[in-house]
């Protein structure tokens, strides 16, 4: 009898410290408050009069009022009509978006709160370690069976601490995103967190494969790393919902991206900036279906197939901003895929998935998830940082070679022009300043030094230190959509620059009869042939032309003309028309200045 009550306290010692090491197994999860580099969907806002900007990310609407928190994680209140409608619109969209996404009728509360530990605790497998040696010791001694054998207490041990570290790595694996294991291949690259709606990509956008090589229409621009890290990082959502209206990339999101590739490069519209142009059959994509923008980012227009080779065939090469899946050419039968709807995808029995193909769109083509549109183009969505001004169009270029040195921070582009190689590159230095490099035909060496200050996604100055000569006067002193400015030193879009320029009858308000005829009045100054078309040496050279709309021109032709270099008076006014449906919000057919003046009404070098 007393050797079975003391088997019997051994055993329910035993139990009891395997209820103390089940107590002492941490979460699979922790909960953080991170700081002001990872709030997410970080925004400008702007009131109804356009007296204030507010940097800051939507928390919580409530009550005819939307809580903000901006850098520093403080809070603020604003009161839903003050802001201006495109902010009112975007509220409005985002609370249903969300709302929609978790299936509830009410206004959702925006966090970033979870954060995920993948890797178990060494700390938590010691201490689990340490109470299994504990509870076979107890065992033991209640028992008197001595130490002369302690192989078996010790292989219990051990049993226990790997029970432990299963449990731990099952419980990190169940918190991590699905989607993350398909960016995992460049996790040397990127960094990942993720939150209950969100899973965040940060990157600097630079692949690792030869950039620009193969690019026949080039406007001068070369990859620089961005920071699209912090609040400024991509955010793809974790639970993606097909939309009632989805967004067609053939007349709309000609701004920003559209997708991101697992490599942490962004993915644009097929279609540039103007709404027209092909960028992959006009000859401005490199061997990997990818170039410059204005800022100096690099992205891809079509799928980058490419890397299959290293996620391998059959997982996605990248992933839309609305959450679905991008894969290469072939399904998983191996197969092209058919019956490909109209944005290049499909639903499949794991759910709806784009493809990408050798034809247009390439990519997918447009939006079928919920996703929120501002200013066309997908928001929230990261910014890029550029340090100079935009490049101009090089015609007759042809990118021959590309070098990169990560470690000295510098990077070339080789061209050949007319039969004749030439260079341009530059080296980063501390501070955001960066020194350009360019050779010519003859061997000779300028040098240019920008200075971009924005960090973290902001814009830079683009100031210049130009030395031994090589200057671009045009790039500073174009009128662009944003040229002028306005009493307070900001930047003024184009339409609201001239405003009263273009309100012919100084009624208060631009019609689009108005802007018809300034555009009449220019074209037909700059076309001395009268043939209908403008080449560009009467664009160029027109000094004689007297209008609002003439700097405009000049500056911007390449956005307006073919592959040629012509401009049409069709082409003309589809571009102006543009931008003043953009400005003109309620489809009313004519804007305020108010209106004209906000960034919808053309941002810096768009249309």
């Amino acid at each position: 009898m007393k050797i079975k009550a003391v088997r019997g306290r051994a055993m329910r010692m035993l139990f009891a410290g395997m209820a103390l090491l089940m107590l002492l197994a941490p979460e699979g999860h922790v909960r953080a408050h991170p700081g002001h580099a990872d709030v997410p969907g970080l925004r400008l806002w702007r009131d109804a009069d356009g007296v204030f900007e507010l940097e800051a990310s939507f928390a919580l609407q409530r009550d005819g009022k939307v809580q903000l928190i901006k850098h520093d994680g403080s809070a603020v209140w604003l009161a839903l009509e003050k802001l201006s409608q495109a902010d009112r619109e975007w509220v409005r969209q985002r609370v249903a978006s969300i709302a929609a996404l978790n299936g509830e009728d009410q206004p959702t509360r925006i966090t970033n709160e979870s954060i995920v530990n993948d890797k178990p605790s060494l700390t938590a497998v010691v201490v689990m370690s340490i109470v299994g040696i504990v509870v076979v010791l107890l065992a033991a001694n209640i028992t008197r069976k001595r130490w002369s054998n302690p192989m078996p207490a010790m292989a219990v041990a051990a049993l226990l601490s790997l029970l432990g570290i299963l449990a731990l790595a099952q419980a990190a694996q169940e918190g991590v995103p699905g989607i993350q294991k398909h960016f995992e291949p460049f996790a040397n690259k990127l960094k990942f967190r993720s939150d209950e709606t969100y899973f965040y990509v940060e990157s600097n956008g630079m692949p690792d494969h030869q950039m620009m090589v193969g690019i026949r229409a080039w406007q001068q621009q070369v990859p620089i790393p961005q920071a699209y890290a912090g609040r400024n990082a991509w955010s793809i959502p974790l639970h993606p919902k097909m939309a009632e209206k989805s967004v067609s990339a053939k007349t709309a999101l000609f701004r920003g991206a559209i997708a991101l590739a697992v490599n942490g490069v962004p993915i644009f519209n097929p279609i540039k900036n103007d709404g027209r142009t092909d960028t992959f059959t006009a000859g401005e994509l490199d061997n990997f279906g990818g170039h410059c923008g204005k800022g100096d980012d690099y992205h891809y227009h079509i799928g980058p197939v490419h890397l299959e080779k290293i996620v391998g065939k059959g997982n996605p090469i990248g992933y839309a901003l609305d959450g679905y899946p991008l894969y290469g050419y072939f399904d998983a039968a191996g197969k092209e895929p058919k019956n490909l709807d109209a944005f290049n995808g499909r639903i499949e029995k794991d759910g709806y998935r784009y493809y990408s193909t050798k034809k247009y769109p390439y990519v997918n083509g447009g939006l079928r998830g919920v996703v929120s549109v501002v200013d066309d183009q997908i928001d929230p969505q990261p910014r890029a940082n550029p340090v100079r001004p935009e490049g101009r169009p090089l015609r007759g270029a042809k990118i021959t070679g590309f070098s990169r040195d990560d470690e000295r921070k510098q990077l070339k582009v080789t061209y050949d022009l007319a039969g004749k190689t030439q260079s341009m590159g530059y080296t980063a230095k501390d501070g955001g300043v960066y020194e350009f490099t360019f050779t010519d035909a003859t061997g000779k060496v300028t040098t240019e030094t920008y200075s971009g200050k924005g960090g973290d996604g902001k814009k830079g100055d683009g100031k210049k230190d130009g030395k031994g000569g090589k200057k671009d006067g045009d790039m500073n002193k174009k009128d662009g959509p944003m040229g002028k400015k306005d009493g307070d030193g900001q930047r003024l879009p184009w339409l609201g620059a001239h405003f009263d320029e273009l309100d012919l009858n100084k009624d208060g308000y631009l019609t689009r009869t108005e802007l018809k005829k300034e555009i009449d009045t220019t074209f037909a100054g700059f076309d001395r042939d009268k043939d209908d078309r403008l080449v560009r040496d009467e664009y160029e050279k027109g000094a004689n032309v007297k209008s609002a709309l003439a700097g405009f021109v000049k500056g911007h032709a390449e956005e307006m003309s073919d592959s040629k270099g012509m401009i049409t008076r069709e082409s003309m006014e589809g571009a102006l028309f543009r931008m003043f449906d953009k400005s003109d919000k309620g489809k009313t057919g004519k804007i305020s200045k108010a209106d004209a003046s906000r960034s919808g009404g053309g941002g810096k070098g768009k249309m």
